[in-house]
């Protein structure tokens, strides 16, 4: 639990090493027409972001961003 946050909320994110981070980066930058809501400097370092990551291969992308977002899920 953080300082300050209520009591009862703990976070319940999960970190991802930094393989998968990584990957997921370079996925954002190789597909990045389908990352345009994207703010340029965001981290990825958390399970829920590497699965936005996968979200957005599947739901825009061709058969080689679905064939990434199923590498990509592997790692999870």
């Amino acid at each position: 639990m953080r300082i300050g946050e209520p009591v009862g909320l703990v976070s319940t994110r999960v970190p991802v090493s930094s393989e998968v981070a990584n990957r997921a980066k370079d996925l954002v930058k190789q597909f990045g027409e389908w990352f345009w809501l994207w703010r340029t400097g965001a981290k990825i370092r958390y399970k829920d972001d590497v699965e936005l990551v996968i979200g957005r291969l599947r739901g825009y992308g061709d058969r080689n961003a679905w064939e990434a977002a199923k590498e990509l899920r592997r790692c999870l």
